[in-house]
């Protein structure tokens, strides 16, 4: 499978009037997204296999989904506590800017080492950027010097820091009704000791997962078992939870959000509530126990507006005895995903 290609990721932000623009995509585009999601790393004939088509199909069907811009990145998902990081979101609001002083702006973060994940929004917040940093204290070091050296340019801004992580596969996608299971990422951080093999494994996977063991051997100069064993290794400690195609679900004519909320009287069984609605709600994405100005965050894509305030009502309405206040953020486009971002060699 070729790699994906260095684009300015700015060219391909996708406005939900912009339908007819949008990729045909099927059903067996969907099932291919969905396992490509779920681990991408795999080999093409097992995943030919589940989506039952031809090895030859898949390839081609992946490399349309990649070049139409619906899959812009292959990564391993890293849990970051166990390289002793902390996930700190900055929500932006920018002050009214020129195109391109925008686009510089989000170049910069995307290309800043410490950077995690960057994304253009919609609603209240333009602009949100994670920084993975091993406490607060080197977090402020690295925010300050961004916004230092882009003084005029944001308007406002606020910080959430993650405490716990929970991931679900769009099972959405393959029209199941509830999601079959989740990851967790978080948990006391606790820097894991990691050789320089391991550590340029690391580097690797995380811009680019579908690379092969032949070519990781041959780029840090070691044997392909040397390879295998490093992975499984690092996969057996649960530093890499799995590998994951990045999609755009705008490309897909959904709408991605975030409903951040505020609560009161949270006890273990609501949060237990909470978890147990995600699971079972095939749309949500991911959730997100925080920090901060907001205390969770629950994702979702929405197929239609009606679909976006039906989720919006049943949420608020079920959960009205622990919201205190709520906003909903629209992700309109990712352009980064790191998760190797802000790890520092001794």
């Amino acid at each position: 499978m070729p790699p994906i290609k260095k684009k300015s990721s700015l060219r391909y932000l996708v406005s939900s009037f912009e339908q007819s623009t949008l990729p045909k995509i099927d059903a067996i585009d969907r099932k291919i997204i969905y396992e490509l999601e779920q681990n991408c790393r795999r080999s093409l004939n097992e995943i030919a296999k589940n989506v039952r088509v031809s090895k030859q199909t898949l390839h081609y069907r992946i490399v349309r989904l990649v070049s139409e811009r619906v899959i812009t990145q292959f990564v391993a998902i890293l849990d970051v506590s166990k390289l002793g990081l902390v996930n700190h979101e900055v929500w932006v609001q920018l002050e009214v800017l020129p195109e391109d002083k925008k686009n510089q702006f989000i170049e910069f973060l995307i290309a800043h080492n410490a950077t995690r994940w960057v994304a253009s929004c919609g609603g209240k917040i333009d602009l949100v950027f994670a920084i993975a940093a091993e406490n607060t204290v080197k977090f402020n070091i690295i925010l300050t010097g961004i916004l230092s050296k882009y003084p005029n340019y944001i308007k406002n801004y606020f910080v959430t820091i993650t405490l716990e992580y929970l991931t679900y596969p769009r099972s959405h996608m393959i029209n199941e009704s509830e999601n079959s299971s989740y990851s967790y990422i978080g948990g006391e951080p606790k820097r894991t000791n990691l050789d320089e093999i391991e550590i340029g494994i690391l580097s690797i996977l995380s811009k680019d997962a579908r690379k092969s063991t032949v070519e990781l051997a041959k780029e840090l100069d070691i044997t392909e078992n040397t390879v295998r064993a490093k992975i499984k290794l690092l996969e057996k400690d649960k530093i890499i939870q799995t590998y994951s195609a990045i999609v755009q679900p705008s490309m897909l004519g959904l709408t991605h959000f975030e409903i951040l909320a505020t609560t009161s009287n949270m006890t273990k069984e609501k949060e237990k509530e909470i978890e147990t609605y995600c699971l079972f709600n095939p749309f949500v994405t991911y959730y997100l126990k925080l920090i901060g100005k907001y205390d969770i965050d629950v994702a979702f894509d929405a197929v239609n507006q009606e679909h976006f305030q039906k989720i919006l009502v049943e949420f608020r309405s079920r959960f009205s005895s622990i919201i205190k206040d709520f906003d909903f953020v629209y992700i309109t486009y990712v352009h980064k995903f790191d998760y190797f971002a802000g790890f520092e060699v001794d």
